[in-house]
């Protein structure tokens, strides 16, 4: 089945510009689309993925159609809805093949599932369309679907891939053999990135990076008392000060297993403490358990080397000089600052409630995967690591992650793969301090040294300790960094080039 979504526009265009960052970006966007606007024009333009909620692509859909419409384009927004058991857990085995893990083997029960489902969708979209329209699939799960509509109806399509591997393995070959039957029956198809684009589309393929909203409420600019008040509104701080809470606040990983206000059994201190933060879908490919075990493993190597200081009567000499908290990765002595970073740190581990996924069947296990590794820490360190399930309420979820990213010292993003990484996108606009893996789009956002540091092997906890390590004895280079991350990301990541390199193809096939 299809589920048409409501979309409404929450800013103007006229509201963009009053902001001097944005001002210039909205202007070149009006003036680049033109002709673009006036060739779909009697046209609408569907976009079609398989979840309202949930990852970047969902995340995405509003901010795009609703500048769309703004500038004259018609758009609708579908969500595919299968009652087929099996078909999501199918079709994210077909995900995680595309970039490169998993069985490559896919036999001919799950090809028969996968073609009846989609038929059954296909059914149900082709009664909204008409020849003169213009359909944009997203990813995998709806492709099929995509494919049969457009060449019953003879209307122009384009499929958006989102996921891919920089290498192709055998893994992704086996996804891409499966799926290229159905891509070939489109007109255009889109990739975040010329890495991921396979070799038999390599001529044809178009080129256009996910983007950020700057006004959502994920990305707007907060005061400092406000991001103090989302926080203590989703009882991610204690405050004894009269705030209203959210319907349905955070919650954190308790040692029973179970889940309750994260000030329980004490309070983060997210607002004092030095905070590493990673906030992503639950998914074993988010390195979320690697990140866990090298921020451990920093924390055990600090904690030693002050244990046999102590045990010699060794003293600690302020920042600037020599100590004894430990030689870092490149053999220089960390300060006491340094050290004391390291000490009072504390790791937050954040996604969605795993059920608010449609499309990813693997959620609850993943979650699962990461309260074992949390249970198994000394309890020591335990304490100072919080695996926190978001508030369910879309807009509330949004500000509280907006809220975490500006508190924290540190935003990591510790993905073993990744399509592209909006959530790297939005902690750059932030000015935030970057920790990201050197895969993907991660690397392709983050310029090592540059915008913030890369870990080279994501699923190594050592890895991950000794860049992380890197990165809390470097607070002299976090403005430089931040600065850079976000001019990076005003000038290539920003939804009004989205829009611009969108219009682009659908004018070109309206024409």
């Amino acid at each position: 089945m299809v589920q048409r979504i409501d979309v409404e526009m929450e800013h103007t265009l006229a509201e963009y510009a009053t902001d001097v960052v944005l001002r210039e970006s909205v202007r070149e966007m009006q003036d680049a689309v033109t002709d673009d606007v006036a060739a779909l024009e009697g046209r609408t333009v569907w976009m079609v993925n398989s979840t309202a909620s949930g990852g970047g692509v969902a995340e995405m859909m509003p901010k795009l159609l609703g500048i769309f419409r703004t500038l004259g384009v018609d758009a609708e927004w579908a969500v595919i809805d299968v009652d087929e058991p099996g078909f999501f857990e199918f079709t994210k085995d077909v995900h995680n093949l595309l970039h490169g893990t998993g069985d490559p083997e896919i036999v001919d029960r799950e090809r028969a599932l996968y073609e009846r489902a989609s038929r059954s969708v296909a059914d149900d979209l082709a009664d909204r369309l008409s020849p003169e329209d213009v359909l944009v699939v997203h990813d995998p799960q709806p492709l099929a679907a995509g494919a049969k509509v457009a060449g019953e109806l003879g209307l122009p399509a384009v499929w958006r891939c989102h996921i891919g591997s920089e290498r192709q393995t055998e893994k992704s070959r086996a996804a891409w053999e499966f799926l290229q039957p159905w891509v070939r029956d489109y007109d255009r198809t889109i990739f975040s990135l010329p890495a991921y684009v396979p070799e038999f589309l390599r001529d044809d393929a178009t080129i256009v990076p996910p983007a950020i909203d700057p006004f959502s409420a994920k990305n707007e600019r907060l005061k400092p008392q406000e991001v103090a008040g989302i926080l203590a509104r989703a009882e991610l701080v204690a405050t004894d000060h009269p705030t209203e809470p959210f319907d349905e606040p955070a919650r954190r990983l308790q040692a029973d297993g179970t889940f309750a206000p994260a000030t329980e059994p004490a309070d983060l201190g997210l607002l004092f403490r030095p905070v590493v933060c990673q906030i992503s879908r639950w998914d074993s490919l988010k390195g979320f358990v690697p990140l866990l075990r090298g921020f451990a493993r920093l924390k055990r190597e600090v904690r030693s080397v002050d244990d046999a200081s102590a045990d010699v009567g060794g003293t600690n000499e302020r920042e600037g000089g020599a100590t004894n908290g430990g030689e870092w990765a490149n053999g220089t002595a960390r300060t006491d600052a340094h050290r004391r970073r390291i000490e009072d740190a504390r790791l937050v581990l954040a996604g969605p409630d795993p059920s608010s996924v449609a499309d990813d069947p693997e959620g609850q296990a993943a979650l699962e995967a990461i309260e074992e590794a949390w249970h198994s820490l000394d309890p020591s360190i335990r304490r100072d690591v919080a695996v926190v399930v978001m508030p369910s309420d879309r807009h509330d979820s949004a500000l509280v992650i907006n809220a975490l990213q500006r508190c924290a010292t540190v935003v990591a993003q510790n993905s073993l793969r990744e399509g592209f990484g909006l959530t790297v996108t939005e902690a750059m606009w932030k000015r935030a301090v970057l920790m990201g893996s050197d895969t993907g789009g991660i690397g392709a956002q983050i310029r090592d040294g540059e915008d913030g540091r890369l870990v080279p092997d994501a699923a190594d906890p050592g890895s991950v300790a000794e860049t992380l390590d890197a990165v809390f004895g470097a607070p002299d280079r976090w403005d430089e960094w931040s600065h850079s991350a976000q001019r990076r990301v005003a000038d290539n990541y920003l939804v009004f080039e989205q829009v611009t390199r969108w219009l682009d193809v659908l004018g070109a096939l309206a024409r």
